[in-house]
């Protein structure tokens, strides 16, 4: 089973994660690791390692954070020289429709072809309500 690890500022991955839960229930391989003010980034990158490392039981893991170019998704770089042989893929600026879908998908694709769809899932569900009503609007004339 591929492993889901949310990684972001603060609270964020824990609110996902544990939000989750009322839509998917719990699950297992699935967890979270917030950097907070005052934290050692690089007990933050170590640990991430960790996780990673534990949750790929050889079908990978998919590791999300909040911002691409942050310190969150800068430790899924380090992970690339520290676990080189570890399958991991890592998307940035994850959204609650991404994690719902990677735990609902998971089992039925492989690691590359469920990060492609989880990309596809979060752009597709960017939505602006004003602008889906006109184009519904549209649709029933």
């Amino acid at each position: 089973m591929i492993g889901i690890l949310v990684l972001s500022h603060g609270n964020l991955s824990q609110g996902i994660v544990e939000s989750g839960k009322m839509i998917v229930g719990t699950n297992e391989k699935v967890d979270y690791l917030g950097l907070y003010e005052g934290n050692n980034i690089d007990e933050f990158y170590d640990r991430t390692a960790e996780k990673i490392q534990a949750m790929d039981d050889g079908d990978g893991v998919l590791v999300f954070s909040d911002l691409y170019g942050a310190s969150p998704f800068k430790a899924t770089a380090y992970c690339v020289k520290k676990l080189p042989d570890t399958n991991y893929r890592s998307i940035s600026g994850v959204n609650f429709s991404m994690f719902i879908e990677s735990v609902l998908v998971r089992d039925s694709m492989g690691l590359d072809e469920l990060a492609a769809h989880i990309m596809d899932t979060g752009k597709t569900n960017i939505k602006e309500l004003f602008t889906e009503a006109k184009t519904l609007s549209k649709e029933e004339e």
